[in-house]
C-alpha cells in the first residue's frame, strides 16, 4: 500500500520534485483517465492547426502567402492553448484537492470532480485575464508608438536611433519585469484553489510568496521547463523535420505528426502543474505553518 503524501510540508527543492513524481506514480491512472477525455479533443484541434500553419509560407518558396489566414490560424492556436491551460490546471488541481480530502480513488470520475473543476476553471480564467491584460496593454502601447512614429512621417537618422534605443530599453525593462514576476506566476492559482481565497487575494498572495521565495521558485521554473522541453521535443521533432522537408506542403502525415506533437504537451502539462503545486504547498507551510495550525485545531477539538 502506498504511503499517503502530505501536502503541507516544508521541503527542499529536490524533495518538492520528488514528491510530485511520487504523487504521479501513485495516481497516474486516475489522473490521466480524467484528463484525457477532455484534453484529447484539444490536442486534435491543436495538431490540426499546427499542421495548417505550415501552409502559410513565403511566396519565395512557391506558395501563396495569406497574412490574414496566418493571423487567424495563430489566434486559434493561442486560443486552444489558453483553453488547454485552464483545463489542465483545473482538472489536475481538482484531483489534488480530492486526494487531500482523502476522497480520491481509482473510480473517481467526472461526476465527482465537476464541481471543483468548474470552480477552478472560473477562477483560472479570471486570474489570468486580470494579470495578463495589463501586460498585453503595455506591449500594445509600445508597439503602437513604434508603428505610429514610423508611419506618420519619415524620421531623420538621429531620431530613428533615439527611438530604437528607447524601444530597446523598454524591451529590456519589460523582460526584467517578466523575470521578476515569473516565480509568482507559477503559484498564481493555488491560493484560490487550495486556500479558498478570492481571485484578488489569490493574486496578492501569489506575488507576496513569489517575491519572498523568488530564488527557489526560479530554480523550479528552469528545471521544470527543461523537463517539459525535453519531453515535448521528443514528440515535436518529427513534425518539425517533416515541415522543413515539405516546405509548406501539407499531407495526412503532417496532420498526424502535428497531433503527435500536441500530445507531447498534453502528457507533460499535468506534471508541470503538480510540480508547481508542491512548490506552493512547501512555501505555504514554511511561511504559515499550515500543518501545525491544523494539528492545533484538531487538538482543541478533542
Amino acid at each position: 500500500m502506498s504511503t499517503r503524501i502530505e501536502f503541507y510540508k516544508n521541503r527542499s527543492i529536490g524533495e518538492r520534485f520528488s514528491v510530485a513524481i511520487d504523487f504521479l506514480k501513485q495516481n497516474w491512472k486516475v489522473l490521466y483517465k480524467n484528463i484525457l477525455w477532455g484534453a484529447l479533443p484539444l490536442a486534435l484541434m491543436m495538431g490540426y492547426l499546427l499542421a495548417r500553419q505550415q501552409t502559410f509560407v513565403s511566396p519565395a518558396l512557391g506558395f501563396s502567402y495569406n497574412l490574414i489566414g496566418m493571423f487567424v490560424n495563430l489566434l486559434l492556436i493561442y486560443l486552444i492553448g489558453f483553453i488547454n491551460m485552464i483545463y489542465m490546471y483545473s482538472m489536475t488541481c481538482a484531483i489534488l484537492l480530492h486526494y487531500d480530502r482523502n476522497q480520491l480513488t481509482e473510480s473517481t470520475g467526472w461526476n465527482d470532480l465537476k464541481i471543483q473543476f468548474f470552480q477552478f476553471a472560473g477562477k483560472t480564467f479570471l486570474i489570468t485575464l486580470i494579470v495578463i491584460l495589463p501586460l498585453i496593454a503595455i506591449i500594445a502601447l509600445f508597439t503602437g508608438i513604434f508603428v505610429s512614429f514610423f508611419s506618420a512621417f519619415s524620421p531623420s537618422g538621429g531620431a530613428v536611433v533615439g527611438v530604437m534605443l528607447l524601444i530597446g530599453f523598454a524591451i529590456l525593462l519589460l523582460f526584467g519585469v517578466l523575470i521578476a514576476i515569473a516565480p509568482s506566476f507559477t503559484i498564481l492559482y493555488f491560493p484560490a484553489f487550495f486556500s479558498g481565497k478570492s481571485v484578488w487575494k489569490s493574486i496578492k498572495t501569489a506575488f507576496v510568496l513569489g517575491f519572498k521565495n523568488w530564488a527557489s521558485l526560479f530554480v523550479a521554473i528552469i528545471l521544470t521547463v527543461l523537463v517539459f522541453m525535453i519531453v515535448y521535443l521528443v514528440f515535436s521533432v518529427p513534425f518539425e523535420v517533416l515541415s522543413l522537408i515539405m516546405r509548406g506542403r501539407v499531407g495526412i502525415i503532417t496532420y498526424i505528426l502535428g497531433i503527435f506533437s500536441a500530445v507531447g504537451s498534453l502528457l507533460t502539462y499535468p506534471i508541470m502543474v503538480l510540480i508547481f503545486a508542491f512548490q506552493y504547498f512547501s512555501i505555504v507551510e514554511k511561511e504559515e505553518g499550515v500543518s501545525l495550525q491544523s494539528q492545533l485545531s484538531d487538538f482543541e477539538n478533542l
